[in-house]
């Protein structure tokens, strides 16, 4: 008799999950879905346009290069008077995210990439040269500045936040 009784208690012994610890355990999935998204979105639009930045290391190289040689940056970008290495390099510059470089008109030895793919498509980014010199420490060059040397770059964008830039170029 005992034996039957402890075969009927066996066989009434809960196997599985109920329905409340299932819910419980989708809730605690959504919440963490919730917080991923949003910093895994940051992080795309952070990395595409780093690519900007790396993409045109040649090109700023070859902008030292002129700047070195010459002291200043006027008649960098006039009509027929940009060095055939630097548009060169600038022509030759593409990736996943960007669509190319246009360099600035300005006396200014900066240049702007634009986007046609990813999180920022349609944006563009301005990449500027800092010189450090007997005037000005770490400032964007202008027409009027001669002399000195590049100490980093800055970058900046209207359409594009701040957020999104390489840190290695963010004002």
């Amino acid at each position: 008799m005992q034996n039957a009784a402890q075969q009927i208690s066996r066989n009434t012994i809960q196997g599985g999950f109920t329905l409340i610890e299932l819910m419980i355990v989708v809730a605690i999935i959504g919440v963490l879905a919730s917080i991923a998204v949003p910093q895994y979105q940051n992080y795309v639009g952070r990395a595409q346009a780093a690519e900007a930045f790396t993409a045109t290391a040649g090109l700023r190289t070859d902008i030292g290069l002129y700047f070195s040689e010459n002291g200043n940056f006027v008649g960098y970008k006039t009509i027929n008077s940009t060095p055939s290495y630097i548009s060169k390099t600038a022509n030759q510059i593409g990736g996943q995210y960007i669509s190319g470089v246009t360099l600035n008109g300005q006396a200014s030895g900066g240049f702007t990439v634009a986007f046609d793919n990813g999180v920022h498509s349609g944006s563009s980014m301005v990449i500027q040269p800092l010189i450090s010199n007997e005037t000005m420490n770490d400032a964007v060059a202008t027409a009027s500045t001669s002399g000195g040397q590049i100490t980093g770059w800055r970058c900046s964008s209207t359409t594009i936040d701040d957020t999104f830039l390489p840190s290695a170029c963010r004002p």
